[in-house]
């Protein structure tokens, strides 16, 4: 007697089970987000600043005003700009400075109240301004890759590329590049510097941002070239 109660909801438009109505049948659409902000990297970031609102980059926005950095160089075409989360410059955990934020990773000399440097003691940075101002381009260079790749020219195989840094400024990556490689999995990661013996492999948090002057991904933690001695 269930089966033909069951075969009966089938032929009606609608039939109820436990005092429920059965749902009706609908077509699905998938819909895929945009990755296209039709705006260049520059705006972008400024576009994700609204203090009290959305300030995903103020930390970064402060970093390239305080290294001097033109604002120009977020508009040129033919780049792939590594953008940071403010978790990628000071995060915490517990309260406490994480190591794998540039605040926590870079230490500055610790200081008495009086302002001097007290010899041996470390601390997490509190400021752009604890640091050179050449110690900060250096690293913002770094994260601006010549030439453009994204999820269409990038494969489970490391890509190395160039970057903005000049040649010979890190010494621990004279040749100044990155490399970029896409998990083979459902995630389709994009992982930088992911290489044998690398010391900091980076995940991007939000990658393929398609600005109108090259494609843009998002990481929250420390971007660096370090091998393992």
């Amino acid at each position: 007697m269930k089966r033909l109660w069951l075969l009966g909801c089938t032929l009606l438009s609608a039939c109820s089970l436990g005092g429920l109505d059965m749902q009706e049948s609908w077509n699905f659409e998938p819909h895929v987000l945009d990755p296209h902000t039709f705006k260049n990297t520059w705006q972008y970031m400024q576009d994700r600043n609204r203090p009290g609102q959305d300030s995903v980059f103020n930390d970064m926005l402060q970093a390239i005003a305080y290294a001097g950095i033109d604002s120009s160089v977020y508009t040129q075409q033919g780049r792939t700009y590594i953008l940071l989360h403010r978790d990628a410059v000071l995060r915490l955990d517990k309260k406490k400075v994480t190591p794998d934020c540039y605040w926590g990773k870079y230490l500055v000399p610790d200081r008495d109240a009086a302002g001097n440097i007290i010899p041996g003691k470390f601390r997490a940075a509190r400021s752009w301004q604890e640091y050179r101002p050449e110690q900060v381009k250096a690293w913002l260079l770094y994260l601006i890759v010549q030439g453009e790749y994204t999820f269409s020219n990038i494969g489970p195989e490391n890509e190395t590329v160039q970057t903005l840094l000049p040649p010979q400024a890190d010494t621990a990556n004279p040749t100044s590049i990155m490399t970029l490689r896409l998990t083979n999995d459902r995630n389709s990661t994009i992982k930088l510097n992911d290489f044998l013996n690398s010391t900091t492999v980076t995940n991007v948090r939000t990658g393929g941002i398609l600005n109108t002057n090259g494609p843009a991904h998002v990481v929250d933690r420390v971007v660096e070239f370090r091998t393992k001695p």
